[in-house]
């Protein structure tokens, strides 16, 4: 298996935060692919970076799919970082190839399709997401065959999407964000995404916690510095972690099950 993960970060943001003890978020999605595909060949590609040469659509049909990371970028923000990666999802769309996204992926997916994502009205979701809970077309999604009932997930975001594109199907929701999971067709390819971070593991947001934490403040996350650090510990302590978040081997499934339906 041949896979492109595209890095939703600039080079600047995630060399900042590796040298502060982050994982860049391609080599956290490498990872999970070690584990979910350990023969696959794994390519990166860094269209935030106006310096990198990015794959052509000839190139692209080369891969048997490809994932986009997270984020620390707005969509509804269109410096030219942002505007490079949207073009290059485009050309990703055009290409006919599987495309997958987690969070910032998910939102440059359904912009490009044609759908709309603005701030999140119930304000920032960080660490263990409130229950996740499948759509009908949810329960009915291969992509989800693993999920009984409602589930809880790792996730960093303040954006959400608000308006679906045209041929898209709401799979997943809860009572912070009405589109936790959604799969989108245009142009040639089909797309499936996810709100959280399937990726991560409980050490990413622990640090993500930390990282943002005057963040987290400003915006009226979290009240007090001391509240960031309780959640950041409680994460790293493994303190009343649902199992589909302290069981790795359920929180990536949902991939799991993707990448399974490229062989078809």
């Amino acid at each position: 298996m041949h896979l492109l993960v595209v890095e939703g970060n600039s080079k600047e943001v995630w060399e900042e935060r590796s040298a502060s003890g982050g994982v860049p978020y391609h080599q956290r999605f490498k990872d999970m692919l070690n584990i979910l595909q350990p023969l696959a060949k794994v390519e990166f590609a860094f269209p935030a970076d106006s310096d990198t040469l990015l794959p052509s659509i000839a190139k692209l049909v080369t891969f048997d799919g490809i994932l986009w990371t997270g984020s620390s970028f707005c969509v509804n923000n269109p410096t030219p970082t942002v505007q490079r990666q949207l073009t290059f999802a485009e050309d990703v769309f055009n290409s006919g190839v599987p495309f997958y996204g987690s969070c910032w992926g998910l939102q440059i997916a359904s912009v490009v399709a044609g759908g709309s994502v603005a701030a999140c009205t119930a304000g920032r979701e960080i660490g263990i997401s409130s229950p996740i809970e499948l759509t009908e077309e949810g329960k009915n999604s291969t992509f989800f065959q693993g999920r009984t009932g409602k589930f809880n997930a790792l996730c960093v975001h303040s954006d959400e999407v608000v308006k679906q594109p045209k041929n898209s199907s709401v799979l997943a929701k809860n009572n912070h964000s009405k589109v936790q999971a959604m799969t989108i067709k245009f142009k040639k390819s089909n797309f499936f995404g996810v709100q959280y971070h399937p990726e991560f593991r409980i050490s990413d947001i622990a640090f993500i916690t930390r990282y943002l934490s005057e963040d987290l403040i400003e915006d009226g996350t979290f009240k007090l510095k001391n509240d960031v650090e309780n959640l950041a510990l409680n994460l790293e302590n493994k303190i009343d972690l649902p199992v589909s978040v302290s069981n790795y081997t359920l929180h990536i499934q949902e991939v799991k099950f993707w990448l399974a339906s490229l062989y078809k």
